[in-house]
């Protein structure tokens, strides 16, 4: 049967028009601040929520959330959660092509840790109670995590049944992290002296035993000196590359 031309032509200007309109959306998506992409994604559905096992067994570790967007791309935060004092360490968001996320993310989260998939209520949950536990200590996250949390969206960490806790043995634990200079570790400590007392938190940092808070009234000298010198803790203050 012979094709009708008319029907043809309407069929290939409906092409057209599409082709066309995927074009534009392209282009305001790159005009776009990433923030605003950010957003734009949030009406995507959830690819991957994973927390790495070293949050629970260390302190310090990784949470990452992201979404499936048309066009082979994916939207994708990381936060570097540190369980024991700081909340939010590290966060960055990025939107890369599929297989740019398979390789610099999905492989290092699977391949260089130990990996738990969790429900992206979960994931938010656990990151808000981080900030929320150094915010009492008087440490804001970091400055990207409110461009990154944009990306949750409409996911309500209500409906997590989950628990966590946060600080070791019952207080705040401070370990200095690789990127930590002495200035930072002093500014820390003393915020915690004063936010919680001398001697209701733990560190374990390279301080000038000169710039280290009074001893808290039965403190071990021993131990304290041992802990003026001791070198940072916790290596594994690293996590996936973001481009």
């Amino acid at each position: 049967m012979a094709t009708n031309p008319r029907k043809r032509q309407q069929k290939l200007e409906r092409r057209a028009a599409k082709r066309k309109e995927k074009k534009h959306e392209i282009v305001r998506d790159h005009q776009l601040g990433l923030g605003e992409r950010l957003t734009v994604a949030t009406k995507y559905p959830p690819l991957h929520a994973w927390i790495t096992e070293d949050v629970w067994k260390e302190g310090l570790g990784w949470v990452l959330f992201s979404r499936e967007m048309p066009n082979g791309s994916v939207a994708v935060v990381v936060f570097l959660v540190d369980r024991y004092c700081l909340g939010v360490k590290n966060a960055m968001a990025n939107i890369v092509h599929r297989t740019t996320y398979e390789s610099e993310f999905v492989r290092k989260m699977t391949a260089q840790f130990t990996s738990r998939a969790v429900s992206p209520a979960t994931a938010r949950k656990l990151v808000e109670a981080a900030i929320a536990y150094a915010a009492d200590l008087g440490f804001p996250p970091h400055p990207d995590y409110h461009k990154a949390k944009l990306l949750f969206g409409d996911v309500d960490a209500g409906e997590s049944k989950d628990e966590f806790e946060f600080g070791k043995d019952g207080k705040p634990f401070y370990v200095s992290g690789p990127n930590d200079s002495e200035a930072r570790s002093h500014q820390i400590v003393t915020t915690l002296a004063r936010t919680r007392g001398v001697g209701e938190f733990h560190y374990l940092v390279a301080l000038d035993p000169t710039k280290m808070p009074p001893a808290a009234p039965g403190e071990d000298e021993d131990e304290r000196s041992r802990l003026r010198g001791a070198p940072p803790g916790l290596s594994s203050d690293r996590g996936p590359a973001v481009s």
